[in-house]
């Protein structure tokens, strides 16, 4: 305490003014809320789709949600598409569980202002699912989301299962890994890995 009293009357005799010191709950609590964890509540939302309707995570309550984030734009996500990863992820869940539910989330500013480009982007690929528009980007930063893709499995209980790859780039795909686990009532594992793709290009406040 006498150092620092001492290193205040030395700054404040120079004539600088000394910055209060904030501990670091304070910026916590004045920040940001924290992304999505694993093992917690998935974050509730309404965003509106490039179809006109409104979706809500809360209506899906019960059910195996997929988040997966997309970006027409990203040749990345375009890849993991064409090339039918995200086609064969989505029959591999839905033959082990019926009642998954997929969302496809768009947070990319430049492309999210075009919600037919992501409706499109979608059917061209045969992937019959609802393309949801987050503009502000305000769904997105509450998960986390970091590329596209990036992928996020919701189990029945509403928390978070998964978060992550869509797969290791080669023939495990860990978002169908999870809806197994979680149908045989086992832990995910892994929970989490670093998701690879096109950084999402929110926008700025």
């Amino acid at each position: 305490m006498k150092h620092l009293a001492l290193i205040a009357s030395l700054t404040l005799g120079a004539g600088l003014a000394l910055s209060p010191v904030i501990a670091p709950a304070a910026f916590a609590a004045e920040g940001q809320k924290a992304a999505a964890k694993i093992g917690e509540a998935a974050p509730d939302f309404t965003l509106k789709g490039a179809d006109g309707k409104e979706y809500k995570l809360a209506d899906y309550k019960g059910k195996v949600v997929v988040l997966e984030w997309m970006n027409p734009g990203c040749p990345v996500c375009r890849e993991v598409c064409e090339e039918g990863k995200v086609g064969s992820m989505m029959k591999s869940c839905k033959e082990m569980d019926a009642d998954v539910v997929f969302l496809f989330i768009n947070s990319t500013a430049a492309t999210a202002n075009d919600p037919k480009s992501s409706a499109d982007y979608l059917a061209k690929n045969k992937i019959e699912a609802p393309a949801l528009i987050d503009g502000d980007g305000k769904v997105g930063h509450a998960y986390g989301a970091k590329t596209t893709p990036h992928c996020f499995v919701i189990g029945k209980d509403g928390k978070l299962a998964y978060d992550g790859a869509i797969d290791d780039k080669g023939s495990k795909n860990y978002v169908v890994d999870a809806v197994k686990a979680l149908k045989e009532g086992k832990t995910v594992e892994p929970a989490t890995t670093k998701p690879y793709g096109c950084s999402v290009k929110y926008a700025r406040k």
